[in-house]
């Protein structure tokens, strides 16, 4: 599983320049805004858990799948060595995200976003990170990268939709305890779905023909 772990991060390596593009790009757009370390710390951890999916073009590219079955290799390893690379990635994203995080606070101080606002910041993006993830990831699987691309549009628009019809309907935004109560179930939801997730996209990829 490391040696699987191990080639899909060098795989992905050419990504990091363009990242570090897009991080100096969006750095300087969220200069002038009220909360630009709330902005970066979702930017990071979401591109960060982006480039699972992103590694599946290099699979498809290069005939990967079948190569890999060729060796002594199963299904169930290289299904895992995918969510495992995800889990890397966000927690990676989210330690890079805390510590620019910081240093855009000393420069930029907000009375109201301490410490533990940032925690929590980093904590609720990570668990919307590994929520798209884990309805991608078998999506991926079944129809592959460039189908997924369509359904990962939906899957990030409908929620956005959705609030954006509640704010317009006059709908009332939740109470602070009702955020309390999410706050506490959404780490439990997130690890519940993530390997209901796992066990779909295994029994996806073992009855698939390559």
């Amino acid at each position: 599983m490391i040696g699987l772990l191990l080639k899909e991060l060098y795989t992905l390596r050419q990504y990091l320049k363009t990242l570090l593009f897009m991080l100096v790009l969006f750095a300087v757009i969220s200069a002038g805004l009220d909360n630009p370390s709330a902005f970066l710390e979702g930017f990071i951890i979401l591109m960060s858990a982006m480039l699972t999916i992103s590694s599946f073009s290099y699979d498809e590219m290069s005939k990967w799948n079948r190569y890999a079955l060729a060796m002594p290799l199963t299904r169930k390893e290289i299904v895992g060595s995918k969510y495992l690379l995800s889990i890397v990635l966000c927690l990676t994203g989210a330690a890079i995200s805390f510590v620019i995080s910081q240093i855009v606070l000393i420069i930029k101080p907000m009375e109201e976003f301490g410490l533990r606002e940032q925690l929590l910041t980093v904590g609720a993006i990570l668990c919307v990170a590994f929520i798209f993830i884990g309805l991608l990831m078998p999506l991926t699987f079944q129809f592959g990268v460039e189908k997924s691309r369509l359904l990962m549009i939906l899957v990030f628009a409908t929620p956005t939709a959705g609030i954006l019809v509640l704010s317009k309907m006059g709908i009332p935004m939740p109470s602070e305890s009702s955020i309390i109560t999410f706050a506490k179930v959404i780490p439990v939801f997130t690890v519940a779905l993530y390997v209901l997730s796992y066990w779909i996209s295994v029994k996806i990829f073992s009855g698939k023909e390559l």
